[in-house]
């Protein structure tokens, strides 16, 4: 039964790393020039996902040890 359990922690672990990291690089890559106020809303937001996704992997990351 802990085998289960730790293959759904690392399949937490591993989503949300995946999550976190492509949203960090989208923070980088996301542009409009058209609208910068919409640009900039969307990088903070890119950003504060990017940042929960990697707090999230490191918490199920800690779980595993």
């Amino acid at each position: 039964m802990t085998n289960i359990i730790d293959a759904l922690i690392f399949a937490i672990l591993t989503g949300a790393g995946v999550i976190g990291v492509s949203s960090l690089l989208m923070v980088l890559l996301h542009s409009d020039p058209e609208n910068t106020e919409a640009q900039q809303q969307a990088r903070v937001e890119y950003g504060f996902f990017g940042a929960a996704g990697l707090v999230v992997m490191l918490l199920m990351w800690y779980a595993l040890s």
